[in-house]
């Protein structure tokens, strides 16, 4: 199965649903969604990764590029509803101590604190306490702000 998305909002919010398989011969097949995604006048993106029934390395470093463009956009991303295989890979990865995932799109969506998923630190596997960071982490002036800024660069 190849990878497939629709995008839509919710309130102010865009939700950019993946479906099928996230690796190493898919994920450039989303990267000018995504771009196209940041570059809008959104603050939020949700990745509502119901759908996903594989995640390679690949699909990891795109998840963890996507959240690297999302900040220097100004933009805070959330990832929703991944499956136990995909949360236990973001766990390994280290990705679960980065990036805020819910347990459903919904409450990611809201940005419910109660769907936040635990963050697990990769090691232990011990829950740790969300990080929480402001908006004004994400603002900047000059370079090294975002702008400008395309997502090729963080496919590298």
């Amino acid at each position: 199965m190849e990878l497939t998305w629709t995008t839509y909002e919710v309130n102010d919010t865009r939700v950019l649903a993946l479906t099928g398989k996230l690796c190493t011969s898919t994920v450039l097949t989303v990267e000018p969604e995504v771009a196209w995604l940041l570059a809008g006048e959104r603050s939020v993106l949700v990745v509502d990764l119901t759908g996903v029934e594989a995640c390679d390395s690949a699909g990891l470093t795109m998840l963890d590029a996507c959240d690297r463009a999302a900040v220097a956009a100004g933009i805070e991303l959330r990832l929703a509803a991944p499956g136990p295989a995909l949360r236990e890979a973001l766990r390994a990865s280290g990705l679960t101590s980065r990036l805020r995932i819910f347990g459903s799109v919904d409450g990611a969506v809201r940005a419910d604190a109660v769907d936040l998923l635990p963050t697990m630190h990769p090691a232990v596997g011990r829950p740790e306490l969300p990080a929480q960071v402001s908006k004004s982490a994400f603002t900047g002036t000059g370079a090294g702000s975002g702008a400008g800024t395309s997502i090729h660069e963080f496919f590298r």
